[in-house]
């Protein structure tokens, strides 16, 4: 079977999407492990440095590491889906759906980095590279799609 331009492409990005969320998996679940297992003194340390109580420094620590993690879980569903409608162009409905999801939640991310005033110049590439690479797997995906004539 001969692939597609578009689908060459998707086979690519794909396969980094895929060696991308594992390491977002492995790094989500160390965030909310060492959160979860970090002592109410060592929280309030890090609570007086930002001026917050060490609850929300918990809570928010919790919940980024939660995000990432499920984040990857999403990013590795969309690679293995990604390969198999590289290689069946009627099958890219769910790739161009879960590059919406990906892309909406690396925009959500932004913002909760945002809103947490941990962005640094260093996390903002690394948001603004997810959110790109999610715009280019669903541009890529919508390209197929209109190929696939669905």
């Amino acid at each position: 079977m001969q692939r597609s331009g578009s689908q060459k492409v998707l086979l690519v990005l794909s396969i980094l999407k895929i060696i991308v969320a594992v390491l977002a998996i492995l790094f989500g679940a160390f965030t909310f492990y060492t959160m979860g297992s970090a002592s109410m003194a060592d929280l309030s340390s890090v609570a007086a440095e930002s001026g917050a109580d060490a609850e929300s420094v918990l809570a928010v620590g919790l919940l980024v590491g939660g995000f990432m993690f499920v984040g990857g879980l999403v990013d590795i569903i969309l690679g293995i889906l990604g390969i198999r409608a590289a290689n069946d162009n009627q099958k890219i409905m769910p790739v161009w759906w879960l590059a919406l999801i990906a892309l909406v939640l690396g925009i959500i991310g932004i913002f909760m980095s945002l809103a947490q005033g941990t962005m640094t110049s260093s996390s903002l590439a690394s948001d603004l590279g997810s959110v790109v690479f999610s715009l280019l797997m669903f541009w890529i995906a919508n390209n197929i799609k209109l190929q696939a004539g669905k």
